[in-house]
């Protein structure tokens, strides 16, 4: 399944090294901000005060740790990882009196961590940016501990420019908001979009069941979650 990627890894390392401030600036407010608090709903998550045990959470791509954050602050305990170590010092500053929260360098092809040390690993925005996708999914899976859920948001195929200017100005956005919604598109276009038969086949592959995926944002969002199933007797 081939996907065309114009935007090579070192170039991408460098975009978020530098970028830092501004992507954490961006994705703080508006639609961006919006849909990511959508996505952690659809979760459907139980009280942190009701679980029986901590539930335990990784961030894979963290960037600015905003939606790390969201969580620690809801009672969860949460570790974030990044590449950029720029994204990383923004996380920390910004998380400084944050209990339950954690922010550690790696890449998402190889995380340290062991097998199922998570109740939910997630990923917001970032499968569309890998390199290694589908060892990036591999390790997401294996970090997550049998019935425990992986998820992620990312470009549908009908995210595009054109689409995403539409969708601001039908929705009376302003200015500034449908700009950031045309640069994610832009980045999409770029990188990856997905159509659902790509996705299912990622993440049959990648070893997850029970699969949801559902179209957000005008249909150019995908929200999809799957459980890692327990181990055969």
């Amino acid at each position: 399944m081939p996907f065309k990627k114009l935007l090579r890894d070192p170039f991408k390392k460098m975009l978020f090294e530098l970028g830092a401030g501004y992507y954490a600036r961006k994705l703080a407010t508006g639609p961006e901000a919006d849909i990511r608090r959508d996505f952690v709903r659809s979760l459907d998550l139980p009280p942190a005060a009701a679980a029986p045990k901590p539930l335990r959470f990784l961030d894979v791509g963290c960037g600015p740790g905003h939606v790390a954050r969201g969580l620690a602050r809801s009672g969860y305990h949460v570790i974030g990882v990044d590449r950029s170590r720029s994204f990383l010092r923004i996380a920390k500053k910004l998380s400084a009196n944050d209990h339950n929260l954690s922010f550690q360098f790696s890449p998402t092809e190889k995380l340290p961590f062991a097998d199922g040390s998570f109740d939910y690993t997630y990923a917001t925005g970032v499968i569309y940016w890998v390199e290694h996708i589908v060892a990036t999914l591999r390790e997401m899976v294996r970090v997550t501990r049998p019935s425990g859920t992986v998820a992620f948001l990312d470009p549908h195929a009908s995210m595009s420019i054109a689409n995403a200017r539409a969708y601001g100005l039908q929705n009376r956005m302003s200015r500034r908001d449908i700009h950031k919604l045309v640069t994610w598109a832009t980045s999409a276009q770029l990188n990856r979009r997905f159509e659902e038969s790509d996705l299912r086949r990622l993440l049959t592959e990648a070893g997850l069941v029970s699969l949801t995926l559902e179209q957000r944002l005008g249909g150019m969002v995908w929200f999809g979650k799957g459980t890692v199933p327990a181990p055969q007797p």
